[in-house]
Formats: C-alpha cells, structure tokens, sequence
C-alpha cells in the first residue's frame, strides 16, 4: 500500500527505495526512448496502471535522473504522466456519478501521480536554478564553462533560462496539470480517501508545487498562467478549508519574494470577488497590520507589504476597507515605505468612496476623514512620503469627483511645497498644480480663468441680487435672521452633495478655513457678494431665480479665489524655471502651457522667462517617442526640445476648425504677439528660439510671406506694434535663412528706410538689423545647415557705395525728429554701414562731418566763434554732479544739448566700429597670405619646383595684385595696391603689428585726415566738466563715447584713465556709474597692463548704493574672471560679500558666479584664506551670522576633496596661533567646524595643531565648535576605526 506521507517525508531526506537498477543516464538513448514509450502506452490506456510495481519503479527512476535527461524526453514524459492523470480524473468522475461504487480505489493512484508530480516539477526546477547559479559563476571565474548532456547543462547555457525555456511545452504541461486540478477539486474527494489528513496531503502536493513555481519570476508574467494556478488556489481555499495554508503561502512571499507582492494582491482579490474570500483578506491584511516595520536593516519587508497594500487598494478596495482601522496605525511607521503606501491607499480609497452612487453621510465622513489626512501628510519629515502624497492629489482630482470643497486648501499646501528643499517634491508639486488646474470645476464660460472677465459676471450677478434686495419689502431683523440660516443650511446641504459631478455640487461654498483672501480684490468681491436678504416677500419664481444667482454668485468667488491662487504660485514657478533640474524646469513649462490655454492672468510671463531656456544645450532627439507616463523619455529628451515643443503647441499648431489660410493669419498674429511689451533679453532669447524653429522648417513659409505683407501694408493706418512686430520676427527668421532678407529687399527699402521707417524708429532700427543678415561674415550654425540657409561665405559681397541701401541709412543716422528711439536706431544703421558698404569709413565720416557742421552752425550763430577743442579753458577742478547749475552763465544756450549729444553718440559709436573693421581687415590680409604662400608651400615641397622660385613669387605677386583689388576696402591707385602687396607679403606677426600702429597712433593721434583725433579733446572737455553741461542725455552719452575712444589707443587710455575712474567715484548717475563699470571691463580686455594696476576700482561699484551698478559690475567681473582675463589677487571676498546682498537678484548671481568658479582649478580653494580675511577682518568685515551662511556655502565646494580639507585644517590653525581677536577666533572655529573630517590624516592634522588654538577653547563658542568637531569625527568612526582611535 502506497503511503504519500511516508513518501514525501523519504523524498525529502533523500531516502526513496526504488526496486530497480535501470538508470536512464547510462543507457543507450534508444533504449530510454523505447522504455518511456513502453511506459507511455500504458498509461494512456489506463491511468491506473501507475500502481504496477515495475511502472513506477521505472517513473521513479526517470525522476531519479531527471538533471542528465534530455529536455525532449523530459517534455514526453510529463505529457505522458498528465494524460494519465487526465484519464485517472476521468475514471473517478464516472465513478462518483455511478451509485455503489467504491470511488477510494483511485485514491492510491492519485498518490502516486501526486508524489511523481512533486519530485520531477521541483527537481526540474530546482536543478535548472542551481545550474544557472553555477554557470554564472564558472563564467565569471574561469570565463567558459564545460558542456554536458541534460538539462541543466542546457539551462547552464543561458543564465537567464528557465525550465519553460529549455523544456519544450513545460508551462503549458504545468497549465493543464492545474486545470485538472481544479476539476478534481470540485469534486467530493471526501468519498476518494478514507481520512481528511490523507486528502489534505494531496492536495498539499500541488499547493507546494504552486508555491515553487511561483518562486520564479518568469511565471509571474504570464497572466493566464498565473489565473489558472490561482483558480486552483481558490477552489482549495473554498471546498477544503485551505484558509491557513492560503494566508501562511501569501504572507511567506510576501515576505521573501519580492515580485510576488501585486501576484498575491491579485490572488486575494480574485479569492474575494470569484469565491467569497472575505476571510482571506481580513487574515492577511490583519497580518500586516500587526506588523511592526521599524528596523533599518529590514528593506525587503515593508517594501513588499507596500506594494501588496496598494495594489490590493486598487483590485478590491472594499476589502481593504474592512481592516482600515487596524492598517491606519502604519501612517506612523518609522518605515517611510509603508507611510508612503498608506497615503497611496487612503488616495485610492478616496477615489472608490467618490465613485459609489449613494453618498450617504458615513461615506462622506470617511472621505473627509480621508482628506484630512492626506493633508496632514504634507508635511512629513520624509521627502518620498510628501512626494507621494502629491502623486495622490494628481489622481485622486483628476477623476469624476471634483471635491471642490477640499481643493482650495489642496492647492495651498501644494504651493507651499514648490518651496520645498527636495527636487522630488518640488517637481510633483509643479505637477499637481498643473493637474488640478486642466481638471478645475469652473466650466462656465469656456473654462476660461481671466481675473477680468470673472470679475465682470461676479459684479453683474452681485448688481442683480442687490436690485433684487431692494424690491423685496423691507423685513423685520428677525426675517433678516432667518433668511441667513436658511443660507447657511443651503450652505450645509452643499457639504451633503460633495461627491456629486454635477455643475451645482462644483459650484459648492469654500470653507472657512481656507477662504482667507489671497489679495485685495477677491476680499472686495467676498464683501460684495456676501449681501443676505430674505426671499420670503418673493414669489416662488423670483426665489427660485435668487437662489440660482446665489449659487452662480459662489460659482465665481471660488473660480476668482481659484485664480489667486494660481497667481500666488506663479512667481515661485518662474524660478523654477531657473532650476538645475531637468524635470522641475520640464514640469513648470507645462504649467505655464496649460495657464496660458485656459487665459490665466499673469501666465504670459512665465512664457516670456521660458524663451530663456533656448540657450541651454540640446540633450537629445527632439523627435523621440514618449514612455507611458511621459515622464522619463520627455527628461532625455532635454529642456530645448520641451520648449520648442511647448511654443509650437501654443503658437504654431494648426486649428482644425480654419481654413490654410485663416491658420497662417492666426500663427502670424501669434507671432507677431511675442514681441509686445517684450525687453531686450526677452527679444534675444526669442530671436535664437525662432532662429532654431525656422533652421528646422517648423515655419511654413506662407506664415512669412504674411509677415511681409503685415510688415508693408500701406492701404490704411496699421497700429505701429503690428509693423514693428512683423519686421522683428522677419530679422529672426533671417538669421536661419538669408533668402528672406534678399528675396524681396525692395520691399524693407521702401518701408523701414523709406516714410515709414522715418515716422517709427524702431521699425527703421529692426529693419536695419535685418539688412545686416546681407554681409554677416560666417554663420553660427553648421556648414550644413548653413549652406541650408544661404549663408555660402563665397557669395557674400559687400556692396558699392552708390547702392541705395546707404541712401536710406543716411537719411535714418540725419533724421533731425527729437526722438531717443533715434540712438539705437542711429547704432543700428551704423552697424548696417559697417556690414554692407564697400568704404564704410567714408560713409561714416561723410556722416559726422555734417552733424558737426550742424553744431558748428549752432556755435558760430550763438557766439560768433569757432568751436575751440583745445583744454585751455577746462576748469582744473572736476564737477562731475550732473544735476547742480551750471556755474558759467547761458552755458547751455551755446549749442543744442540734442545735436551735441547725437555728434558725440556718432563719434564713439564709429570708434567701436573702426576697431572691428580693422580686426576683420588683418583677418582678410592673414588670409590672403595664407592662401598666397599655399602654392609656394606645395612647389617647395615638390622636387620640380626647384628652380623656379622667382618665376612662382612673381605669379604670386601678382595674383595678391589681384586679390587686392577685389577688396572690400581696397582702392584703383597703385599707391594703396603697393602697399597691400607689401603687407600680403610679410609675415603674420607683421601685419598685426601694422594694424595695432594704425589703431595705437592714426585713429585718435594722426593728422588732419583722422576725424577721431579732431573729437578726442572735445570728449575730454565734456567729461571733465559734466556740471556744467548739465543735461543728462549728454553726460551720459559723453562719458560712454570716451570710454570707447579709450578702447582704441593705449595712451589715450593710459593718459585719461584717471578720468575715466575719478567719474566712476564721483558721478552721481547710476547709469554713468554703470556705463563706466561696462568699459573698465572693455578696456581690461584691450589694455590689461594699464587695469593691473587699478585693479581695485573694478571692485569698487560692487558697494555701489545703487542695485543696477552693483548688477552690472558683477556681470562683468564674472564675465573677466571666469575667462580668465582677470587674475584674482585677494578680491573674491568682495564678490563673496554679494552672497548676502539684499538684492536677491545680485545674491542669485554671486551664487553662480562661485559654482562655476568652483570648477576652475581649485579657485575657490585657493583663495579661501582671503576670503576669510576680507570677511572677518578689517572694516569692510561682514556680521557673523553672514560670515557663517558665506562660508557654508563656499565650503561645500571643497568638502569631498580630502586633501584639500587636511590643508585647510592646517591653514585655519595657523590663523588661530596668530590672531588674539574674539571674533576672528570664533569666525576660524565656525570655518573647522564646517570641514568633514573623513580621513585620518586630516583628524592628525588638528590634533598636531591643538597648541595654536588650545588656549581659545576658553570661549563658549569655540568650545562649541570643536565639540561638534569631534562628535563628528567620532561618526565615521563606524566605517574608519583609525579616525575612532585618534578621537579617543
């Protein structure tokens, strides 16, 4: 008689008695095919012939050797033994339906099968892991492995195999064997045995089985696999009280298999909803209640219960609801895991109570409750749980339920997390916001936010219940009385219907506690609409109308009270934008998209800040698809793709409600909209994002050729922003592609520097700036792409003089209208001049000599005299307050302060301009010589060219002769030619130096020729005597063009610097203060030896009163610094003084300056000591808690250098043998304390140190610090025992 218990119990110690010497591993191959057929054909026939002797014998002894069986026969044999086991269930189906007869003749056979299953399915996939581990291992080791015959050298093959992929039909055989399971557990199997324990151990047999194979990972994938098993489970648990066995299986995965966690979620839910597994469910989840997730060491526990927790909360939270209770006590879990998965659960809990029909009073408190929680939870210490209860508010008000009464408060704890200090946080906080404004209630009106337009319908409605107050007859307080609690208990009925969808439950009443009012204007509509009177004097169709203007009345004070939220919160995102962080930037742009769609007032800023973000580098393909949460794929992609992708989706996206030509007007007007109101470095930013779009071909061209006509419509009065809009975005478009400008350039000559140009001198400005895309001497982008665009360096010309391009240029620089959009107007036709023209310089000088006519005109007519220029009558003492009377009478009345001022902005601005054209004079000439010597180079290096030398520099010659006269500023006459051949053929080195003579001693000191050298003096005399020009055009404008006359001549520079740096002290302009603090840092990159020495004024403006000067010097110090123009010898203190500004701006600046600082060879570290010094010392020494927030900031940037910390350590002990000051004391204590003290080395360096500071522990404060020093020590202690033993 066949015993499973003492089977199983022989099975597991190893025991098993097998009455036959047959062994498959040692038999020829034909020889076990013929017996397992043999055994086959006899199975298949009548499964009960499983319990001949000699049958199961030679079973046993194919499970024996299963590990060195071919998978093909271990594929039959297992098919065989399932038919079998088919037949054997449907031999005992028939005979339970048969009366009289005995059905427990089947019992032992089932056994039988039973105990064959267990031993080949957990030795199959036993063997296969345990070969998979080896071989991962021979592989590591020895790099191959030695093949052998069966399945585990198969399995050993592949180290991600499994017994399904090595075994051919192994899961399906699996698949079958527990469908007829779960046939033979629908049947009494109390009739098959004689005892529950006999029948309990077959059925444990699969159980167990179950339980192995769900151990592997590869079947927790196939879902229909994992149905079936489960089925089978739940029959077990259903017919044959498998309660315990059930809840012990899931909770032992739960505990030690980590990819079971949502397979077992879906086992308790399958056992609740398909077979009444109440109890199953309160079993385990009473189990994981009582849990306690405390210790740190224990990951793998309160991971897996989390993942069980939430996924059950979404298959079945009715079940979860029944152990709420009990599972609530985990909000409090020093897991942050498990507080995580609790807000997961309450967040799905919510969405299930929200969704029932009837929302009687118990659900609506639970779902209170809920939220109140949730709430609660915003402010854990740990940064995942916040984040997660973020992620909750994204799903749970984006379902069916608004929950209006909750979402204002929502929105406020949200906001007050953009601040948080972890990205995470910050990042689902930008997300959530975003969420709950796409799914907000207010869906009258369009669903459109504008404060205007809601204010305009609170005021109507507000105006229509006051009327209607006053036609009601006059009540009695105690009518008054009433009315206000029948308005209160509406206001509690709303409470009631909160979990309704419909538009009067949306329109429900803010509570109290989050109604306080974000400004002004919503507390003037709160008070106005608050107006209370009785409807009982009413008939029933005006109460009827009153009550739904009341509800309409709320409708909108939440919706504006909405909207001041979402302004709150915007000033906040538009730092964000600003964010190192790829995803905080990302999810802030879609902020923004999404304000601007639904008109939120103030949201078109934050548009304006996200152009900025063009200048960040290209991270990936802008084409590339997007994951399922969108998420991940959108960060590869990279912020520049995000953004184009945003301003096309705003601005450029076909509706598909117009027509072609109705979408090309409305992504014109959109265009065109982009430059209203906008600044210069909004303009810029736009300009390469533009640029960007139309390299791309993101812009049709039938949106330029509207941007042309908009530009030159001249049929009737268009507003000046329409044209200056349309001219802006044309000189964009060029910079991608010069075909626009060329195309149709009559058409910029007619308007910008035609009438209308003269009219608006911005459209002239820009349209100037577009001519200037004619000459731009290289392209920025790619050779490809800028062929792509026309930008072919070879069919770049500059053009004769007598082009009518200059004609208009002329006309825009002589304009004679009082208008100070005439400077960068003038500035730009320069520049224009000096791209395109032929003899720039002529045209120029042509230029100044009339307007210094005109002056000379006004001089001569008002005193009778020529203009004199020389300094004999300049005041030895320098007033340079621009605002005092001028102390020579009618001073001003000698010439117009107008025509002074546009002579002197002229001159200087050409001074610049000269510089730059004789820059691309030497790289033309260098290049001529280049191209020049390439032949000579190629016949020297040739053994033919010997010999022919003369005859070679003669063609030479005369190819430069030619080269020359095609020249942009070359003439006819052979004298200038000479000349050219005579530079082309020296060397490089010689035509700098000819070029720098010309720019040291002929632009400002030459003869009469040079129109500079005539104005140098007259600069001098306006800047030396600002008091008494005392116009402020001038002043400013005086002091900007000697700066830049300065740039030219190193001894004009050398001989008015002390000028120059006197009105930088004296100058009571901010904006001359800031001018000059501009050009010191011009005339450091010029003449770097002449600032050496004045190094310390180009610090100076950083303690400027004024914000503008102080953020224009530290631009330009960062700009000399960073490029190392400028070498730092003891000055960073003052920039590290900028970390503190009150300007949060300069602050932000100072901040950035020092981390990208911090990159560059140890900057920061080398200049620690005086820095320290500058901050601590002396009178420019800055409060301590300043002191502390500069320096932890300044330290972070060498903690995780250890070598750089033992210096330091060493440094600051220095100081303190050789400083007695208290505060110098404590400041080098606080300095210590910040150092992390990894390394035993750096631990010695302060002990060999402690007779410098030893008699400074006397004060408290620095007895505190080096307390903090050593616990902190004494913390690594656990990783270092070196530092353990030097601390003890």
């Amino acid at each position: 008689m066949f015993n499973l218990q003492e089977q199983l119990l022989k099975l597991q110690e190893d025991e098993i008695e097998i009455h036959s010497d047959f062994e498959f591993n040692k038999v020829d191959a034909t020889i076990a095919k013929r017996t397992l057929n043999s055994l086959t054909d006899k199975l298949v026939v009548n499964g009960q012939n499983i319990n001949e002797p000699d049958t199961f014998d030679l079973l046993q002894c194919f499970a024996r050797d299963l590990p060195t069986i071919e998978p093909k026969m271990i594929a039959r044999a297992l098919d065989m033994l399932v038919t079998g086991f088919d037949n054997e269930i449907k031999a005992l189906a028939n005979l339970l339906t048969t009366p009289g007869q005995d059905p427990t003749v089947h019992s032992e056979s089932l056994d039988r099968y039973a105990f064959l299953f267990q031993w080949i399915i957990e030795r199959g996939e036993s063997v296969v892991s345990q070969s998979r581990a080896a071989t991962a291992a021979a592989v590591s080791d020895k790099g191959k492995v030695r093949k052998r015959r069966g399945v585990s050298s198969t399995a050993g093959s592949s180290s991600g195999a499994t017994v399904s992929d090595v075994v051919p039909g192994w899961k399906g055989k699996l698949a079958d064997l527990y469908a007829l399971l779960q046939q033979l557990l629908r049947m009494p199997l109390g009739r098959v045995w004689n005892s529950a324990p006999e029948r309990d151990t077959f059925i444990g047999v699969f159980t167990r089985i179950a339980h192995k194979i769900m151990e592997n990972a590869a079947y927790a994938k196939d879902v229909e696999f994992q149905t079936i098993l489960f089925d089978s489970l739940c029959l077990w648990l259903q017919n044959y009280n498998g309660l315990y066995g059930l809840v012990t299986m899931i909770t032992q995965n739960l505990q030690h298999y980590e990819h079971l966690c949502e397979s077992m979620a879906g086992l308790v839910q399958m056992a609740y909803d398909k077979y009444e597994g109440t109890q199953l469910a309160d079993e385990v989840l009473r189990d994981i209640s009582g849990k306690s997730f405390n210790s740190i060491h224990d990951k793998a526990g309160p991971k897996n219960a989390a993942r069980f927790l939430v996924k059950i909360s979404q298959l079945a939270p009715r079940a979860l609801l029944r152990q709420m209770g009990l599972l609530i006590r985990h909000l409090d879990s020093e897991a942050h895991i498990m507080r995580s998965a609790m807000v997961d659960v309450i967040g799905h809990l919510t969405l299930y109570l929200a969704s029932q029909e009837e929302q009687t009073d118990i659900v609506k408190n639970q779902i209170n409750e809920y939220f109140d929680i949730i709430e609660q939870r915003f402010m854990d210490t740990h940064f995942l749980v916040r984040a997660k209860v973020l992620q909750v508010c994204q799903f749970v008000c984006s379902g069916q339920a608004k929950f209006p009464k909750r979402r204002p408060k929502l929105i406020s704890l949200i906001i007050g997390r953009l601040e948080d200090k972890a990205t995470n946080v910050r990042k689902h906080a930008i997300r959530a916001l975003t969420m709950l404004l796409e799914t907000h209630p207010f869906s009258l009106d369009g669903a459109e936010l504008g404060v205007e337009q809601l204010e305009a319908s609170l005021a109507k409605i507000n105006k229509e219940l006051a009327q209607m107050a006053n036609a009601t007859p006059s009540e009695t307080s105690e009518s008054t009385s009433k009315a206000k609690k029948i308005a209160d208990s509406d206001d509690e009925n709303e409470d009631d219907e909160e979990g309704d969808d419909d538009d009067d439950d949306d329109d429900a009443e803010i509570e109290s506690s989050t109604t306080t009012a974000v400004n002004n204007g919503e507390e003037q509509a709160t008070s106005t609409g608050s107006e209370q009177f009785a409807n009982a004097g009413l008939s029933p169709e005006m109460a009827a109308k009153a009550m739904h203007l009341q509800f309409q009345q709320r409708y909108y004070r939440d919706a504006l009270y909405f909207v001041y939220q979402l302004q709150e919160a915007q000033p906040l995102l538009m730092q964000l934008l600003g964010s190192t962080n790829k995803g905080e930037v990302m999810e802030a742009i879609d902020f923004f998209v999404a304000a601007v769609r639904f008109r939120v007032d103030g949201a078109q800023e934050g548009i304006r800040r996200m152009s900025h973000l063009i200048w960040l580098p290209p991270t990936g393909n802008s084409s590339s698809t997007t994951s399922a949460d969108g998420s991940a794929s959108e960060e590869a992609r990279g912020v520049r793709a995000k953004l184009i992708e945003s301003y096309m989706q705003l601005y450029m996206t076909p509706s598909d409600r117009l027509s072609a030509i109705e979408n090309t007007s409305r992504i014109t007007r959109n265009l065109i909209s982009l430059t209203f109101g906008a600044t210069l470095a909004e303009l810029t930013s736009l300009e390469e994002l533009i640029r960007t779009l139309m390299e791309e071909r993101l812009i049709k061209e039938d949106v330029v050729n509207k941007l042309r006509s908009v530009y030159g419509y001249t049929k009737r009065q268009l507003p000046p922003a329409q044209r200056r809009g349309a001219i802006i975005i044309l000189s964009m478009l060029a910079q991608a592609r010069r075909s626009i400008v060329t195309d149709d350039i009559d058409l910029y000559l007619r308007i910008g520097l035609g009438d209308h140009g003269h009219e608006d001198l911005v459209v002239a400005k820009h349209t100037c700036m577009i001519l200037q895309c004619l000459g731009a001497a290289k392209s920025r982008r790619p050779g490809a792409v800028a062929a792509a665009a026309g930008m072919d360096e070879q069919e770049i010309r500059r053009l004769p003089m007598n082009n009518p391009i200059f004609e208009g240029l002329q006309r825009i620089v002589e304009e004679p209208r009082r208008d100070p959009e005439w400077f960068p107007a003038a500035e730009q036709a320069l520049n224009t001049i000096y791209a395109l023209a032929d003899k720039p310089d002529a045209l120029a000088a042509r230029l100044v000599r009339n307007q210094a006519k005109l002056v000379q005109e006004l001089l001569n007519s008002n005193m009778g005299r020529n203009l004199a220029v020389s300094g004999g009558d300049e005041s030895d003492s320098m007033d340079v307050d621009d605002s005092e009377e001028s102390s020579v009478p009618n001073a001003r009345n000698l010439v117009d302060p107008w025509d002074l001022t546009r002579l002197l902005f002229m001159v200087g601005h050409i001074a610049i301009k000269e510089i730059v054209l004789l820059e691309s004079v030497e790289a033309e000439l260098k290049r001529r010589k280049s191209d020049a010597d390439e032949p000579r180079r190629k016949k020297r290096a040739s053994p033919k060219g010997k010999g022919r030398g003369k005859s070679g520099r003669g063609r030479s010659k005369g190819s430069k002769r030619r080269s020359n006269e095609m020249h942009v500023d070359s003439d006819n006459d052979e004298d200038e030619d000479d000349e050219l051949n005579q530079i082309a053929g020296s060397t490089e080195d010689e035509i700098g130096d000819i070029i720098q003579a010309i720019r040291e001693r002929e632009l400002l000191f030459g003869e009469s020729k040079s129109l500079l050298s005539l104005f140098g003096p007259l600069l001098v005399h306006v800047c030396r005597n600002l008091g008494k020009f005392n116009d402020r055009l001038l002043t400013v404008h005086a002091t900007a063009a000697l700066a830049k006359f300065m740039c030219i001549s190193s001894a004009f520079c050398e001989e008015n610097l002390p000028l120059l740096l006197t009105l930088l002290q004296r100058a009571k302009s901010p904006v001359i203060r800031a001018n000059i603090s501009i050009a010191l840092g011009d005339i450091t990159v010029c003449f770097n030896n002449l600032i050496g020495e004045n190094v310390q004024y180009l610090y100076g403006p950083l303690h400027d009163a004024d914000t503008k000067v102080k953020k224009t010097t530290l631009m330009v110090l960062t700009h000399l610094i960073l490029n190392g123009m400028v070498k730092v010898k003891g000055q960073l203190g003052e920039m590290a003084k900028c970390l503190e500004d009150k300007d949060q701006r300069v602050a932000d600046m100072a901040r950035l300056f020092f981390s990208e600082l911090s990159t560059k060879d140890n900057a920061v570290y080398n200049n620690l000591p005086d820095i320290i010094s500058s901050l601590s010392m002396g009178v420019g020494a800055v409060n301590e808690e300043s002191f502390g927030r500069i320096m932890k900031f300044l330290f972070d940037f060498i903690k995780e250098k250890d070598r750089q910390t033992e210096n330091v350590v060493e440094k600051l002990c220095q100081r303190f043998r050789n400083t007695t000051d208290p505060r110098q004391c404590r400041d080098i204590a606080y300095c210590m304390a910040l150092l992390p003290f990894k390394s035993e080395r750096s631990v010695r360096r302060l002990l060999d140190g402690l007779s410098s500071y030893q008699d400074k522990l006397a004060q408290d404060v620095v007895y505190k610090y080096f307390v903090e020093i050593v616990s902190k020590s004494r913390s690594q202690s656990a990783t270092k025992q070196e530092v353990k033993a030097l601390m003890d």
